[in-house]
């Protein structure tokens, strides 16, 4: 199907200046930069995102390691990742499906069991070649856990070779 405003759309290139919000990801804070996106006069943004299924992996392993407890949509975004559904992966993991459901809504605060065992279940049920390294810095943090109450800011650059690297934001 093409958009009826499709031929006046604006290229625009993704930069640290103005980043491309990839609200599609399920995650509201994550941001790509050195990607070409496109504007139409009715507002409607589009993106040229390479190699998504790794852009993808590289979020979830960037969630895997971050210092402070998951956030409802992180937790989300794990769980699709896996393809599991609420119920079974509640099921798996040993919660009730409506914890599972107020976790990822933010209706309740996640605890430091429920935190490690959902990153412990990714790190252990992915797919992603590249979780080893994650493996050792996740062990090393799971000691040091803490509550969060915003989502970690995540801010992708693609590279040369359409690989995915964090950029770190001043």
């Amino acid at each position: 199907m093409t958009h009826s405003c499709a031929a006046s759309r604006i290229k625009h290139l993704a930069t640290l200046k103005r980043p491309f919000h990839f609200a599609d990801s399920g995650l509201s804070d994550v941001y790509l930069v050195g990607i070409t996106f496109y504007t139409c006069k009715c507002g409607r943004t589009t993106a040229d995102i390479p190699a998504i299924t790794d852009l993808m992996e590289f979020v979830a392993r960037d969630l895997l390691v971050k210092k402070a407890s998951l956030a409802g949509e992180e937790i989300r975004f794990l769980r699709k990742r896996l393809g599991k559904k609420q119920v079974d992966f509640a099921h798996e993991i040993g919660i009730e499906p409506e914890t599972l459901n107020r976790y990822e809504k933010g209706k309740l605060a996640l605890s430091e069991p429920s935190d490690k065992l959902i990153r412990l279940y990714y790190l252990t049920f992915s797919s992603d070649p590249k979780l080893e390294r994650v493996r050792k810095v996740l062990l090393g943090q799971l000691a040091g856990w803490s509550t969060t109450e915003q989502p970690k800011k995540i801010v992708a650059k693609k590279t040369a070779n359409d690989a995915w690297e964090e950029v770190v934001a001043g």
